[in-house]
C-alpha cells in the first residue's frame, strides 16, 4: 500500500505538470488527496520541499540514463535519446516553470545548473566515443564542433515538450511525440555520422518510442 508521503509526491507531480508549479498550493494538494494540511506538513514543510524531492527523482533517472556499456551500440544511443525525452516529459513542470521554480528554490536552481552541465558533458562523451569507434564521417571534427552538437542537443531535449505545449496545447503533448522528439534531437549529430550507423539508430528510436514500457520508473 502506498503511504501518504508517496501519495503526496505523485499527486504533486500530476498537479505541477497540469497546472504549473506556481499555480498549485499545498492546500490544493491536500484537497485532491483528501488529507489534512497537517498531514501534508508532517511530510513536507512546503511545496518547494515536494519539488525538491521530485527534482531528486528526476536527476537520479537522468544520471542513470547517462551511463552506458561500452562500446555503445545503435540501440544504446537510441535509448539515451528516447529515455531522456520520456524523463523530461514526466517531470516537465521543472522545465516549463523553470524561472519560477528556480526563483522559489535557490537549492534547485543550483542543482539544475549542475545537472544541465553534467548532461551536456555526457553528450560530449557519447559523441567522442562514437567518433573513437569510427562512426563519424570526419574523425578530425573539432572539439568545439562536438561541443556545439552536444549543447544544441541538450537545448532540444529541454525545450521539446515546451514547444509542443505551445503549438498543440499541454494535454496534446504526450507519449506519441517521443519518436518525433528523439528524431529532432538526433538530427543535430546525425549528419556527422556514417549513413549505416545513423540508419540503425533511427530504426532503434522508432522501435523504442513505440514501446509502452520505456522505463521502469514511476510515471
Amino acid at each position: 500500500m502506498v503511504g501518504n508521503r508517496e501519495r503526496i509526491v505523485l499527486e504533486s507531480l500530476r498537479l505541477f505538470n497540469e497546472n504549473g508549479f506556481d499555480s498549485v498550493s499545498t492546500n490544493q494538494i491536500s484537497r485532491e488527496l483528501e488529507i489534512s494540511p497537517g498531514n501534508l506538513y508532517y511530510h513536507f514543510r512546503n511545496k518547494e520541499e515536494i519539488a525538491s524531492e521530485l527534482y531528486s527523482r528526476m536527476t537520479d533517472e537522468v544520471r542513470a540514463n547517462g551511463s552506458w556499456d561500452s562500446p555503445i551500440t545503435p540501440a544504446g544511443v537510441a535509448r539515451i535519446y528516447v529515455v531522456a525525452l520520456d524523463i523530461i516529459q514526466r517531470f516537465r513542470f521543472v522545465f516549463a516553470d523553470s524561472a519560477t521554480l528556480m526563483h522559489a528554490s535557490p537549492s534547485i536552481a543550483s542543482r539544475h545548473r549542475d545537472s544541465l552541465s553534467w548532461a551536456t558533458g555526457r553528450l560530449v562523451a557519447l559523441f567522442e566515443e562514437l567518433r573513437a569507434l569510427g562512426h563519424f564521417r570526419r574523425p578530425d571534427l573539432t572539439e568545439s564542433s562536438v561541443g556545439r552538437c552536444a549543447t544544441t542537443t541538450a537545448v532540444v531535449f529541454v525545450g521539446w515538450w515546451q514547444y509542443l505545449g505551445a503549438v498543440y496545447g499541454e494535454r496534446a503533448a504526450g507519449h506519441g511525440h517521443l519518436e518525433e522528439g528523439a528524431r529532432q534531437a538526433f538530427s543535430i549529430v546525425e549528419p556527422h555520422l556514417t549513413d549505416s550507423f545513423a540508419s540503425e539508430i533511427t530504426s532503434e528510436i522508432e522501435r523504442l518510442a513505440a514501446s509502452e514500457m520505456i522505463t521502469t520508473q514511476t510515471a
